[in-house]
Formats: C-alpha cells, sequence, structure tokens
C-alpha cells in the first residue's frame, strides 16, 4: 500500500472521459456518505450519484452540499443526485429497488454498499421467514448485486469501468457452516449471523467473480471507524448514551477518521478493474482468504441464497 499522500493523489487523479454512474446504499451516513462527497468534490459534480436508503432528508442535505456541474448541456443532462427509498430489511422491497435504479440507469459503473448492523438478542425473522440479522449483513447484499448485474455488464460493454464494492470485511470471518445455512440452529443470540454473514460475503463475491470475469468484486474491511454510529446520539437508552459519552475521547483518539477512511476505501474501489478483492483498512489486497471450498459445498450455498432471497439469476 503506498503512502497515504499517494493514495490521495491517485483518488486525485481520477477524472473519466464518461460521466459515471454510481450507485451507493448506504449513502446518507457514515462510509457511504463520505465515499459520496468524495467522488463527487473530485469530479465537481461532473457524476450520477443514486443514494438509497431511508432518511430522504439527510439525502437532500448531502445532495445540497455537494458541488454543482458545469458544462455543455447534454453532459449536464447525464449528471446529478438522486434519492430511492429502501428498507433493506425485505428482500420485495430491495428487488423493487433494483428495478427503480435499472429504469433511471441502463448503466452502472460503481455500485457501493455500505448499509447494514450488527445487534445482538433472540433469534427474529423477518415476515419472509429470514433471520432479521443475516438479512442486514448479508441477504440484501447478494439481492441487490444480482439483480443490477445486466447494468453493470452494460458499462463494461461500453469500455467503461464496473465493479460492486462491499465495506464490511476481507475474509476475517469463519468458515462457513453449510449445515446450517441461514444460521437458524446456531444463532447464539446475533453472534452466528454476525459473522457467518461476513463469510457469506466474501463467498457471494467471489463466485460472482467467477462468474463476471470482467467485473470487479471487492469486500474492504474499514476498521473502527469515527462515524455518526459511534456518537452519542447514536443512541436511545440513557445507559448506552452515558457510555458512549465515557467511551468518546477513546473514539476520537483512536478510531480512524471518516474523511481517512473513504479516502482509502475510494483508492481500493478505482485500483480493482476486474475479478475478486479481500482489502484491509489501507486497502492492500490481502486475498483471496476463506473462500476455497468444495463444488458440492459452493453449489448449496448459490441455491440457497437463491432460493432465501426468492432471486432470478440474471
Amino acid at each position: 500500500m503506498p503512502p497515504f499522500a499517494l493514495v490521495k493523489a491517485s483518488n486525485d487523479g481520477y477524472c473519466p472521459l464518461y460521466v459515471p454512474v454510481v450507485v451507493v446504499f448506504g449513502g446518507t451516513s457514515g462510509i457511504g456518505k463520505a465515499m459520496t462527497r468524495r467522488l463527487s468534490e473530485q469530479l465537481d459534480g461532473r457524476i450520477h450519484v443514486i443514494v438509497v436508503g431511508r432518511n430522504k432528508a439527510a439525502a437532500d442535505a448531502l445532495f445540497a452540499s455537494l458541488p454543482k456541474p458545469t458544462g455543455s448541456q447534454q453532459e449536464l443532462e447525464r449528471c446529478g443526485y438522486e434519492f430511492i427509498h429502501c428498507d433493506i430489511s425485505l428482500m420485495k422491497n430491495v428487488h423493487q429497488a433494483a428495478q427503480d435504479i435499472a429504469k433511471r440507469c441502463p448503466k452502472i459503473n460503481y455500485l457501493i454498499l455500505a448499509s447494514g448492523k450488527a445487534f445482538f438478542g433472540k433469534r427474529k425473522e423477518t415476515e419472509e421467514g429470514l433471520d432479521s440479522q443475516l438479512v442486514l449483513r448479508y441477504y440484501w447484499k447478494f439481492t441487490i448485486t444480482n439483480d443490477l448485474l445486466p447494468n453493470l455488464r452494460a458499462a463494461k460493454d461500453v469500455g467503461q469501468a464496473a465493479g460492486v464494492f462491499v465495506v464490511l470485511a476481507h475474509g476475517i470471518g469463519p468458515k462457513i457452516n453449510f449445515q446450517d445455512l441461514g444460521v437458524k440452529k446456531y444463532h447464539r443470540y446475533g453472534v452466528g449471523p454476525m459473522f457467518q454473514g461476513v463469510s457469506y460475503g466474501d463467498l457471494m463475491l467471489a463466485m460472482y467473480a467467477e462468474r463476471e470475469p470482467d467485473i470487479a468484486f471487492t469486500h474492504m474491511f474499514p476498521g473502527m471507524v469515527d462515524t455518526e454510529a459511534t456518537r452519542p446520539s447514536a443512541v436511545s437508552s440513557w445507559f448506552a448514551k452515558l457510555l458512549m459519552v465515557l467511551l468518546r475521547p477513546l473514539a476520537v483518539l483512536f478510531f480512524i477518521k471518516v474523511d481517512v477512511s473513504a479516502e482509502n476505501m475510494v483508492y481500493g474501489l478505482l485500483n480493482g478493474e476486474r475479478g475478486f478483492y479481500q482489502r484491509n483498512t489501507v486497502a492492500d489486497n490481502v486475498g483471496p482468504r476463506n473462500v476455497s471450498y468444495s463444488e458440492s459445498d459452493r453449489q448449496a450455498f448459490w441455491e440457497h441464497c437463491l432460493g432465501a432471497t426468492r432471486t432470478v439469476p440474471r
């Protein structure tokens, strides 16, 4: 990994001849928001961004702060910032969002997946019969990636960049338990889906890369990043607020600044032309890790994902 100054210089050199189309899940806060800002400011607004989430007010506030493009009328028509509402806890919502995105963007250059959270507690199923935590850690990512593959292919077909970029991990999860796909037996108050979701994501991206060799599929580990989620305002209980107030000085001292993380993330995004990447916090490619399984296990995993998410291969 080059020094941070060279990472920034590399990102500063990003200036494609076309207007890139970037879809960001989780673009209203945290790393996703910081990546959206970095890309937009780098291109002086010469970009088409679709932010997908639940908080339209936050998206509108972000868009108002981003640069507006200049240039010919024809080019200006390709630029802009848009918001699409989606609650990723239900796969039917994700499928619908994919349809909405595909209608607006026949081709997509980058699909950034930064939404999701981890939590503890007894196993709960969504109305679609899936573990509620595993949905947020993994299933929605499988669904949206599959549904937007035609749009990513369309970018590659005209000689443009195309990549799927997932913010979560880089091969550090446990081995997948193929006897408990869906994590129904070994839930362990949320520990099971939390860590299996990481490993599911690695194998998913590796298998998509095999199926789509011209597209880049990246899993990147952010580390401990100082985002809105680390602030007392992010929690509701008084005890949690007090705890976060007490721990706040440690976060300021030791956590990665969100802008620094976004710089490394954008570097990882832009420096993968095709294939499968697993990157650490500074965008070193450390893979492949934890994706070597038997063909029968891989096939069982893929069929499980298709069935659980009610997904038709694209």
